[in-house]
């Protein structure tokens, strides 16, 4: 898979030079923190960057999340990804990437996650209403404290995304990850946000994120992480 996904971006880049390039950045950051009775601090950055050439587009996305509550540690998640897509037509193409994902107050240490699969675009009208789906497959290894486990998924994503007034819009997207050699152990994740624009860059982003796995490692206290947050973006 490592060597098709190499393969992919060597042929993406040879594409003819008279194809129109576009470059988006996104960073959004968060942070709370309070003193006297309480002392509680809380961080959140996330970064996506995609670069588009003709059918082809390159994505890299990042996020970091840290709370700790008396000086003692509360929650640390981060994860790292890139992606390639390549559209056959406006509304088909396909897609391969790499994640790699750490959650210690999961038990997983690290989760390197590979994924292969379709695009579909159902509705693409910029700054009305963009929606679209993925299937396909992805191979996860977790890594615990003394031990490590693969998994096979079928991945099943959708994005929808709505503008309500020039300066307001919402999004959601929910992936579902039900587990090849045992159905039980599906995993479920997903956000809802609304953006809020204060000029042509930056904006208000409140945000609700749910992590569900149904068969988590053990020894964790729950079967899900949420979060709630609200961050300044900056879209470039």
């Amino acid at each position: 898979m490592k060597h098709l996904f190499i393969l992919s971006l060597l042929l993406a880049t040879a594409a003819s030079a008279d194809e129109t390039r576009t470059v988006k950045n996104e960073s959004e950051a968060g942070m709370v923190i309070t003193g006297g009775n309480s002392d509680i601090s809380t961080v959140s950055f996330k970064q996506n960057s995609t670069i588009t050439n003709g059918p082809n587009s390159y994505n890299f996305n990042a996020r970091y999340l840290n709370s700790s509550n008396a000086g003692v540690e509360q929650a640390l998640q981060w994860g790292l990804g890139l992606k390639y897509d390549h559209a056959f037509t406006e509304n088909y193409g396909f897609f391969i990437g790499q994640l790699v994902e750490g959650n210690i107050y999961q038990k997983i240490f690290q989760r390197y996650s590979t994924d292969a699969g379709v695009k579909y675009v159902f509705h693409k009208a910029e700054k009305d209403f963009v929606w679209f789906a993925e299937g396909g497959y992805r191979f996860t290894r977790e890594n615990y404290i003394a031990s490590y486990k693969n998994l096979n998924f079928l991945r099943i994503y959708t994005e929808l995304e709505k503008y309500f007034a020039e300066t307001v819009s919402g999004k959601l997207w929910i992936e579902y990850l039900p587990n090849l050699s045992f159905w039980k152990a599906y995993q479920l994740n997903a956000n809802l946000s609304l953006n809020t624009a204060i000029s042509s860059i930056f904006s208000l982003k409140n945000g609700y994120e749910v992590r569900y796995n149904n068969e988590p490692p053990a020894g964790t206290k729950s079967n899900s992480d949420r979060v709630f947050t609200t961050s300044l973006v900056a879209k470039f």
